[in-house]
């Protein structure tokens, strides 16, 4: 039998890392999380070039898009859009966030995203139907990623 195979303890548990953010550099454990999802959406223009019957693509640009809920229970975000409706400051937002399971043998990923806008900023809620914790949804979007640290190999598929 061979050793080649991908084993569970190198899987990374969602629920193991870290997110922080900087907001006009001010920088603090984003202990508000629930879930964090970014990605890069590439832009891709596609073409039929003479002498060639298939179409062929090419990547011209890139998106960075994300999804997150926050349990509601920081008014951060919320002072950041007065000052914009106010003043028309929108405060520079990064997000850092580290990806680590102690169980793996893959190490740590570690990601900035950086000039982050939430597309939607919680003000208030309120449910008499319900007991759980409010959270709040909202999509961001970030124009530059930074890459701090990436996973390696599993220890079982590494050179030796």
């Amino acid at each position: 039998m061979s050793d080649n195979y991908l084993k569970l303890a190198d899987t990374i548990s969602s629920k193991e890392g870290t997110a922080f953010i900087t907001i006009d550099g001010k920088y603090r454990e984003l202990f508000e999380i629930s879930t964090l999802k970014a990605q890069i959406d590439l832009t891709v223009q596609a073409r039929r070039m003479l002498g060639h019957r298939m179409t062929q693509h090419k990547v011209v640009g890139a998106e960075g898009t994300g999804s997150m809920t926050m349990y509601f229970m920081n008014s951060e975000m919320l002072q950041v859009a007065f000052n914009y409706l106010k003043g028309g400051d929108f405060s520079n937002i990064t997000i850092t966030v580290k990806n680590e399971d102690p169980q793996s043998s893959i190490g740590k990923q570690e990601v900035t995203l950086s000039n982050v806008v939430l597309k939607t900023i919680p003000v208030t809620t309120l449910d008499d139907q319900s007991d759980d914790p409010i959270t709040i949804d909202t999509d961001f979007t970030f124009d530059d990623i930074t890459g701090l640290s990436s996973f390696k190999l599993p220890e079982n598929y590494r050179y030796r």
